[in-house]
């Protein structure tokens, strides 16, 4: 008896022992992720030599994704890469607690780690990236103004609806007012008339454009030759001389008249200001004339 049990125990650990890759079924594989990163450090050293880059368990961050698929029997580790390389390892068999991860763009341990998936100058796929940023990203806001339009409305239009926005807030200032304390009712009468009033003028304008529409009915204006033609409207020199001088001399106007009543010592001022504006004045006239001639004279 006891030379069979010293004859069974080798054959007990040789079917614990695992089995060999070629030779699993691969019940249940562990399907995770796994990333190839630029190294940090200096002078790595791998098999070949100094290498440049390394591979490390964990999340994907700042490093090139790989699809990892892992048999917990045999310990077989297949690797697929981002351009299309496959490869296998063998690694002990069993659970291999962070060998792989799931897809995630951030380190769940340090969270502003970072988001870009990229190493040494590639960049995974859009469609790869966005399948690892997804479960993750917050949906973009989008306001809720984006995407709505103004109603084509005429002025007309648009004032009467103005005015009754104004109207219905009148309307709910009154009786707030009178109701809300002992001294507010006082401030109902003014609130009431500008209310009235408003709701008058939008009367009044809508009886006038339906007057103007019946018996002087505009006509669709036409397109302007810089619509039409497709260009930028260019206005010529005499034409920006004159509207300089026009803003020269209304500038002088304004502030003859400030001159005339700021203060006694001020109304000597305003001869030579009157002049000067008399002359910007004069000299718009003149320069529209001229232009309205020369033109005049190129078109024959």
């Amino acid at each position: 008896m006891a030379a069979q049990t010293r004859t069974e125990a080798p054959a007990t650990a040789t079917a614990a022992a695992p089995p060999a890759p070629d030779q699993c079924a691969h019940p249940a594989p562990v399907v995770g992720i796994m990333a190839h990163e630029f190294s940090h450090y200096q002078g790595a050293i791998g098999p070949e030599g100094t290498r440049r880059t390394s591979t490390y368990y964990g999340p994907v961050i700042g490093g090139l994704p790989i699809q990892a698929w892992h048999c917990l029997d045999c310990g077989l580790l297949r690797l697929a890469y981002v351009d299309g390389r496959k490869e296998e390892r063998r690694l002990f068999p069993g659970p291999q607690p962070g060998l792989l991860a799931e897809a995630t763009p951030f380190d769940p341990n340090q969270a502003h780690f970072g988001l870009q998936a990229s190493v040494s100058g590639v960049t995974v796929p859009p469609t790869m990236f966005a399948e690892l940023v997804a479960p993750y990203a917050p949906a973009p806001y989008v306001p809720p103004w984006e995407g709505m339009e103004l109603p084509a409305w005429g002025a007309l239009t648009w004032f009467t609806v103005a005015g009754l926005v104004f109207v219905i807030a009148g309307l709910f200032a009154t009786g707030v007012l009178a109701v809300y304390d002992y001294t507010t009712p006082a401030a109902v009468g003014p609130v009431i008339t500008i209310t009235g009033y408003t709701f008058l003028a939008i009367l009044v304008i809508q009886v006038l454009g339906a007057a103007q529409r019946h018996w002087f009915p505009f006509p669709t204006i036409a397109p302007s030759i810089a619509a039409t033609q497709r260009g930028k409207p260019a206005v010529d020199g005499t034409t920006i001389a004159v509207v300089t001088l026009l803003s020269l001399t209304m500038l002088g106007l304004f502030v003859a008249a400030v001159l005339a009543v700021y203060t006694y010592s001020t109304a000597a001022a305003e001869g030579p200001v009157v002049i000067l504006t008399t002359i910007f004045a004069l000299l718009a006239v003149i320069v529209g004339l001229g232009g309205a001639i020369a033109r005049h004279i190129r078109s024959r």
